[in-house]
């Protein structure tokens, strides 16, 4: 081999090896930065926190109500406008739903809405902690039917604790439903604190699919013991990385 070819053979080595080393870094770069500009994002996670009761029967007293400890959670799409205007939602599925600290009472359960928008967990029973809720895009919100805009809308869940005590007296004239029920069954904030994290799968019309882990802030949403209920909005979503995944269409 001559002189001429061995430095052809160099420059061409060095170039592969240069090109190899680009897209490395540009993969490694997008595990972790993921996706840098999505078609839509999320704008808001309200969380409302309160106490919800269900009444027994009950002959001898006045009230004898069944407490649970509910948070629900609206998360809020918008459309990217820098993105092309005919991409539209085809649908957005929430799945993996995974508890790190669990409540230290009552028995936590994740509930779709099933009722109108002042009553949306009026009919709700299936719980879907281990399993996924999916809202199709359509001409408007939903919640009842698991519908979302597709140019951008709401979707819902509800979090409960349930079985934290019954709550029976016949000296209160009237009650308020709210987190105050819970300190005189003797629960506590501590015992009511736990954190809920899931992935969220973004399906496009163009048939492009999005996924991201989102953890939320502490349930309940604050000290709903000495407030009554508790009410707090999310904005920062700079630790979210979404990524392109394949999947089959649906």
């Amino acid at each position: 081999m001559d002189k001429k070819e061995l430095i052809k053979r160099i420059i061409f080595f060095v170039f592969l090896a240069v090109m190899i080393g680009v897209v490395v870094f540009i993969m490694k770069r997008y595990e972790v930065e993921g996706e840098k500009t999505l078609p839509f994002n999320i704008e808001k996670i309200l969380v409302i926190s309160t106490v919800d009761g269900k009444k027994n029967e009950d002959a001898q007293n006045l009230w004898n109500i069944s407490l649970s400890q509910v948070n629900d959670v609206f998360i809020y799409m918008n459309k990217n406008e820098d993105i092309n205007k005919d991409i539209t939602i085809k649908d957005i599925t929430l799945e993996n739903f995974k508890v790190s600290t669990t409540p230290k009472k009552g028995t936590l359960k994740l509930y779709r809405p099933t009722g109108e928008l002042n009553n949306l967990y009026t009919y709700s029973q299936e719980d879907y902690l281990n399993k996924s809720l999916t809202f199709t895009g359509a001409k408007i919100d939903d919640l009842k039917n698991l519908e979302i805009s597709n140019i951008g809308g709401v979707m819902a869940f509800r979090t409960a604790i349930e079985n934290l005590g019954s709550y029976v007296s016949n000296e209160d004239v009237e009650i308020a439903y709210n987190g105050s029920l819970l300190s005189k069954v003797g629960i506590t904030l501590e015992d009511i604190k736990f954190n809920l994290s899931f992935d969220m799968i973004i399906q496009t019309s163009d048939k492009v699919f999005f996924k991201g882990t989102i953890n939320t802030t502490n349930f309940p949403a604050g000290d709903i013991i000495t407030n009554g209920r508790a009410n707090t909005e999310i904005t920062d979503f700079s630790n979210i990385v979404f990524k392109r995944i394949q999947k089959n269409e649906k």
